[in-house]
Parts: structure tokens; C-alpha cells; sequence
């Protein structure tokens, strides 16, 4: 089943995370993503939201779906997916967006159902819309938004 957070409030990674664990406690072969947009915020000072969002990414990596990032801003270091242990050869990035805004993209993506994580940048709320909640859900995918203003503060060790 579907978790479900309140549509008028962005979710953050840790979130996802810690609902998806509880669910997996109770009914490990249930576990589904949410049905809204999550933001990933992380810098110096929590880079606990990056370890969640890794982990969230390995349980979809595990799935015979893609991971795709939109636009390389949202691109995450290959050596970072890899000791995450992301299948990196499920990772796809999409580099020509043909003037299509990335909420759209992030959409059609998601509704495809061959992406089990559709990963962009920007402000979660330009990514609150009924549309992508819509596809997330439809797609069983996951729909994560990188804050941007926090993304270059980041500081890989």
C-alpha cells in the first residue's frame, strides 16, 4: 500500500525513510513509495537527509526499473551510488530536456512506470502538483526533489 502524507506539505527524505522501515516491520512485500514529491535537503550540517535518500534509492535500485536523474544538477557521484550500493547500471540520466520543464519530465517519467525514482532540482514547491502526485502514485515510483540552495553546500567525504 501506498503511504500517504498530508498533499499540502513537502516530505523530506528521512520521512520516507522512517515510514517505509515501519511498514517493513509489519509486511516487508507491501513496501511502496509515497504518493507525493520528497525533498532532499543536505549539506555539511545533515548529511543524515543523504543517507536516508541513499538508502531510499538502494530500495529502488533492488527493483527491475530504472533511476533517473533529470538534468545533470541532480546527478549524485557515481562512487557515492556505488558505495551506497546502488546498481548504478539502472541509473539513467536524461541531459536534452528540449525546453520541457523538469516538472513535466519528472510527470511523464513517473506515469511511464519504468522508473522506480525520478530525481530532479529545484523548489519541492514547484514539484507539489496534482499531476506528479498522480504518476507517483500510478507509478509506484518515487518522485524526489533535490534542494537546490542546499545541494552546493555539500560536502562529500
Amino acid at each position: 500500500m501506498t503511504t500517504y502524507f498530508d498533499n499540502s506539505q513537502s516530505v523530506t527524505a528521512s520521512q520516507v525513510y522512517k515510514s517505509t522501515c515501519a511498514t517493513a516491520a509489519h509486511s516487508p512485500s507491501s513496501v511502496q513509495p509515497v504518493n507525493c514529491p520528497i525533498e532532499v535537503c543536505f549539506s555539511d550540517e545533515a548529511q543524515a537527509q543523504l543517507a536516508y535518500f541513499l538508502r531510499l534509492l538502494k530500495q529502488a535500485s533492488q527493483q527491475s526499473r530504472w533511476i533517473m536523474f533529470i538534468g545533470e544538477e541532480a546527478l549524485i557521484d557515481k562512487q557515492l551510488l556505488k558505495g551506497a550500493g546502488i546498481d548504478t547500471n539502472k541509473v539513467l540520466l536524461l541531459k536534452n530536456k528540449k525546453g520541457i520543464s523538469d516538472e513535466t519530465l519528472m510527470a511523464k517519467a513517473l506515469s511511464s512506470g519504468n522508473c522506480s525514482a525520478v530525481i530532479a532540482t529545484g523548489s519541492i514547491n514547484t514539484f507539489l502538483r496534482e499531476d506528479i502526485r498522480h504518476a507517483a502514485e500510478s507509478g509506484s515510483s518515487y518522485a524526489f526533489v533535490i534542494n537546490r540552495e542546499f545541494k552546493n553546500k555539500v560536502t562529500l567525504h
